[in-house]
């Protein structure tokens, strides 16, 4: 057995340069929250057997006990299409705030926005091991942990809440597996955590200013002879933001056909994150900002008895704000069982529990501590169960396939369009081929399948005018993924 052979290093560590170089620029990652579509037979077996398979170096991700199981350099390169249909149907008539033409949704309209460059993701990931001894195998990874995509048809009626939203977390893994004993492994892993968020909404003044007045009173319709309430105009918000955390897991091996893998990773806190509130601005948009800040009516003591501080919405609605967020992503705990059944037939299973009831999606400005917006979400533990297979077809030719489920962490009471999370299930097909002994090509089909869910029954969002209109509907999210893996063993 030859571990470290510095000629075969270099060959490895140019394979995974030259593919990553290519791929990092492009990271983009999807799914319902968390991403377990890690690797192309990983998608294949719907994430079954993840934390003790270890049929390629992805398993760093899930297990890094598991490494052990490698006794040669191993670099994978995964490719994968990710493809979304995105669809939202209102509830009721006169659904969310008019556009600035005057239309609103009607009961049983359907809004689906399914062409665009941006109904389709490429998702790139890089994992290698590294043999040093017999008992020690060191392993490093790139790729996405978490990850949303939505996109909403412009004038869909919940659109002031967010109609276009873009989650990406990117993970780099280093980690290491140790065989204590010819049975039992253990391993660890620490990891640097990139975050992205990006918003996009419609702001409807006149929605938010009738809001901030007496209840059943058109309000900016009173104001129109002093100003001019806007209509709508479009907001992003952008946040970036790090983390660190670790990861330890354990790999038994009873017998030379079964393995058990467990791994657990505390809760990831994202501290740090921050970034830019940008709302477009025009002339009326101007002329009604400038209105708040200097008006009698909206300032003093007119203002005073009309509970409007008109100097601080004014600089609440300035075109460029830094905003602060802290985020909190769940703690996940895996079961894994592999077992080689026949010498044609693997069976493999997973559980996994992922505790969200820290995660908060609220948003404060910078500069003085004011609330942005808060989201309730009440969001619950998830717990997925995954089963798969591999069937030797033929000597070089193996097929793979995978059912799993997963409960959705937030209700009907508080789920919004922009994290359309339901109960969803998974399914996975596909096959690897083997021509040599240094390389396997993976290709693979997977379907996240989401359950449709209603939206805008969330009467808790604060503050209350930038809750987005009065809007009912449902909402349905699922994903195609179409991916292709690369495994050189040097």
């Amino acid at each position: 057995m030859v571990f470290l052979q510095q000629s075969s290093l270099r060959r490895a560590c140019a394979v995974a340069f030259s593919i990553t170089a290519f791929s990092v620029s492009q990271q983009a990652f999807a799914g319902g929250t968390a991403n377990d579509n890690q690797s192309t037979m990983g998608i294949a077996t719907a994430g079954a057997g993840q934390a003790a398979e270890a049929s390629d170096a992805s398993v760093i991700f899930f297990n890094p006990a598991a490494l052990t199981r490698f006794k040669r350099i191993e670099v994978l390169n995964v490719a994968s299409i990710a493809t979304f249909d995105n669809d939202y149907t209102s509830r009721q008539n006169n659904d969310g705030p008019p556009t600035d033409d005057g239309r609103e949704g009607s009961a049983g309209e359907f809004f689906s926005r399914k062409d665009g460059y941006d109904s389709a993701l490429f998702i790139p990931g890089l994992f290698v091991a590294v043999p040093v001894t017999p008992k020690l195998v060191v392993g490093f990874s790139a790729s996405g942990s978490h990850g949303l995509l939505t996109r909403y048809r412009e004038d869909f009626p919940g659109r002031g809440s967010g109609r276009e939203s873009d989650l990406k977390v990117t993970r780099l893994n280093l980690g290491f597996g140790y065989k204590l004993t010819p049975t039992l492994s253990v391993g660890a892993n620490g990891s640097y955590e990139r975050y992205f968020q990006s918003i996009k909404l419609r702001v409807n003044f006149r929605d938010a200013v009738n809001k901030l007045g007496p209840q059943g009173i058109d309000t900016a319709a009173a104001l129109d002879g002093l100003t001019t309430v806007p209509g709508e105009t479009d907001a992003k918000l952008r946040i970036f933001g790090w983390a660190l955390n670790a990861q330890a897991g354990l790999l038994w091996e009873p017998s030379t056909a079964t393995r058990i893998g467990l791994s657990y990773r505390p809760k990831t806190r994202f501290n740090g994150n921050s970034g830019k509130l940008t709302i477009n601005e025009n002339e009326d948009t101007a002329e009604f900002r400038n209105f708040l800040a200097t008006s009698p009516f909206t300032n003093g003591t007119v203002g005073n008895l009309l509970g409007v501080d008109g100097a601080t919405s004014a600089g609440d609605l300035a075109p460029e704000q830094r905003v602060r967020q802290s985020v909190i992503f769940p703690d996940e705990l895996r079961v894994s069982l592999f077992h080689h059944y026949s010498p044609k037939l693997d069976l493999m299973a997973t559980y996994t529990y992922q505790d969200y009831t820290e995660t908060f999606l609220r948003y404060e400005r910078e500069s003085n501590g004011r609330l942005v917006e808060n989201v309730p979400q009440n969001f619950k533990v998830a717990h997925a169960y995954r089963i798969g297979l591999n069937y030797k077809l033929y000597k070089r030719l193996t097929v793979h396939a995978g059912y799993g489920m997963e409960n959705g962490v937030v209700g009907d009471d508080l789920r919004i369009p922009i994290l359309p999370d339901n109960d969803r299930r998974f399914y996975g097909l596909g096959a690897s081929f083997t021509p040599s002994r240094d390389t396997t090509v993976s290709l693979a089909f997977g379907i996240i399948d989401v359950d449709a869910g209603e939206v805008g029954n969330n009467d808790q969002v604060t503050p209350r005018e930038v809750s987005g209109g009065e809007f009912k509907g449902i909402a349905d999210l699922d994903a195609e993924f179409f991916s292709l893996g690369l495994t050189q063993r040097f």
